[in-house]
């Protein structure tokens, strides 16, 4: 609370003059109040932006393994299917001018299959063994730290400033990830429906 300048000026300064003074002063200090609570809310703002983006980054790589099991699964079931009900061990023994066209599309079926089972087994593969620098949020980064008392001592000297940093470092880093995660996942996807496919092929034909 400021206290009004008038109460201390010299009884001869006019009125309107002090009460002048008293508004300018009151209402810099009014603005400075008004702009640091603008910035606390900017940051806050940041923050919550900061971690609805990691949190998103998370859960695609978790999204990206869900689908990816689901297709490696998929894969060798329909693959096995195939192999034991459409009769293709007892047709690779016969010599190729005795191949029927449903049956070739079956073994196109069970190879592409296959290759789209093994694309996705690389989405579930973990990604270890990288050069990452320290950090605070991918454990790799935090095992870059020798020993666990540099590691609390990162931590517990970190500013508001340079955790922000860390968690966009750390968004980054999943955005990384992701990105191999979702070219695996695309080509297994194409993989497995080239050879649904062609397992349809073999089952019309």
């Amino acid at each position: 609370m400021t206290t009004p300048l008038s109460s201390l000026a010299p009884a001869v300064a006019k009125p309107e003059v002090l009460a002048q003074i008293d508004a300018a002063i009151t209402g810099a200090v009014n603005a400075e109040d008004k702009k640091a609570k603008k910035e606390k809310v900017e940051k806050s703002r940041k923050g919550d932006l900061f971690k609805i983006v990691h949190d998103y980054q998370r859960r695609s790589i978790e999204f990206a393994d869900r689908k990816a099991t689901f297709i490696v699964f998929g894969a060798n079931a329909f693959a096995s299917f195939l192999e034991k009900t459409r009769g293709l061990s007892a047709m690779r023994s016969a010599p190729w001018s005795n191949w029927t066209v449903g049956g070739a599309c079956g073994e196109l079926a069970i190879v592409f299959l296959a290759a789209g089972g093994f694309a996705a087994l690389w989405v579930i593969v973990p990604r270890v063994g990288r050069n990452v620098p320290k950090g605070a949020i991918y454990w790799e980064a935090i095992r870059q730290y020798p020993n666990v008392q540099d590691w609390t001592t990162a931590m517990e000297s970190i500013t508001d400033e340079e955790t922000n940093r860390t968690l966009l470092e750390g968004i980054y880093d999943l955005a990384g990830i992701n990105v191999v995660k979702y070219r695996a996942l695309q080509t297994a996807t194409w993989l497995g429906g080239f050879g649904m496919g062609f397992a349809l092929l073999n089952i019309a034909l």
